[in-house]
């Protein structure tokens, strides 16, 4: 398995669970970093409600728990032919490869926005946005023109889909309900969502979304649609829409609008699709190379009631990760493999301050009871049981003494 997000841990879980396993089946997962992270709560990350450690798993733990091996080491390329992985601890001839190198964020080639934005999609992210938020109070409080303090408390966040919405959300009560315990003048404070669309929540049934828009707005969030970020200079940026271009004066770019796969898999040479996702037929095996899969972030598999790429989410690359795995099996006991399909039934969205939006199966809910079912589905889904009990301990506690809002500046 090389990468160690949901699509490779759920895939070498299965694995070691399975025959294979019981009959000396070497498998190793490789990974860049020792840990798995549960990103769908890096927003409350951002917000200082969680740390680190609630939402990270060292693999080690995982691997024996699971009974495969670990590597932590950087993946260089793919000799397809030799069925050789290029890593920076050194080659791994393998029988079986399974690539879930996962996504990172897309500029789109800018390096203006590259350089002037916080990306959101690792642990890391998080507490640098978290750093950066806390960061920005401090000075704010020691700002006397109003105009100054102003700019100093914006943020804009690009993307309108559900982390740039969690990750506005909860910005917006930090900056709000939170901080304003401990400093003066956050009034000022804005946080501008800002979506290319025409609506929020792209892949939300339509009126849930709008719903989610009129919440946010209620709030304070500035919500703008139909506009694009196209560039960023000193103390601002560029944006793009139906009036023409202007500036918004920021220093605080958060940047949720758009994912490509991993560039470590940029330079493998394997077919791809639109988007520069590798090409893999029904049973998510690469076209035209034998024992290679590619899932999750990587795959480029349609789904055929839509016509599009499966969605990047984690409920796909968790099914992605255990169908390789599957075929895997199959194919080594001499059995055909089985064609993927997946629905994607469940969408869940945190609106932070005890709201979220729910549509799973057609049940569609807003407020407090989405809420509710999204946490609950969340402590279900996290990895370990111990990150579980930190997390609801942790959420008890922080209601009574409050959050962490030290900062690393």
């Amino acid at each position: 398995m090389a990468g160690g997000g949901f699509a490779g841990l759920y895939a070498a879980a299965y694995l070691g669970r399975s025959e294979l396993a019981d009959r000396g089946a070497d498998l190793l997962l490789v990974s860049e970093r020792n840990y798995f992270t549960f990103t769908p709560l890096l927003a409350e990350v951002a917000a200082g409600a969680l740390g680190r450690e609630h939402v990270t798993v060292a693999y080690r733990g995982l691997a024996r728990r699971y009974r495969f091996r670990f590597l932590q080491a950087r993946v260089q390329g793919l000799d397809r032919a030799g069925r050789v992985l290029l890593t920076s601890r050194g080659p791994l001839p393998y029988d079986y490869a399974l690539l879930a190198l996962g996504a990172e964020p897309q500029y789109f080639g800018n390096d203006a926005l590259r350089a002037a934005s916080l990306p959101f999609t690792s642990v890391e992210h998080a507490l640098r946005i978290r750093d950066c938020v806390v960061q920005r109070a401090e000075q704010a409080a020691t700002v006397a023109d109003r105009a100054a303090r102003a700019r100093l408390l914006a943020f804009v966040i690009a993307g309108g889909g559900p982390a740039g919405v969690e990750v506005a959300s909860e910005i917006w009560h930090l900056l709000r309900e939170i901080l304003p315990q401990f400093y003066d003048g956050l009034d000022q404070a804005t946080v501008t969502l800002i979506e290319g669309g025409d609506r929020l929540l792209g892949g939300f049934d339509a009126g849930l979304a709008a719903r989610g828009l009129e919440l946010l707005r209620a709030r304070g969030i500035q919500v703008r649609l139909g506009i694009r970020v196209v560039g960023a200079s000193e103390g601002g940026i560029e944006v793009d829409g139906p009036g023409g271009r202007e500036r918004i004066e920021t220093q605080g770019l958060i940047w949720t609008a758009g994912t490509a796969p991993a560039s470590a898999a940029a330079a493998f040479d394997l077919p791809r699709i639109k988007g520069a996702y590798i090409a893999v037929d029904a049973s998510l095996s690469v076209s035209q190379t034998s024992g290679l899969y590619a899932i999750g972030d990587l795959s480029g598999l349609i789904d055929p009631r839509t016509e599009r790429p499966y969605p990047r989410v984690a409920p796909i690359a968790i099914s992605q990760g255990i169908h390789a795995a599957v075929n895997v099996e199959n194919e080594v006991q001499g059995r055909a493999p089985e064609p993927y399909a997946a629905y994607h039934a469940g969408k869940i969205v945190s609106l932070g301050s005890g709201q979220a939006l729910v549509d799973i199966l057609g049940l569609r809910l807003t407020g407090r009871l989405a809420w509710w079912l999204y946490r609950s589905t969340y402590l279900l889904k996290l990895v370990g049981a111990k990150n579980k009990f930190r997390v609801v301990s942790t959420l008890l506690l922080n209601r009574v003494f409050g959050r962490d809002l030290t900062c690393e500046c």
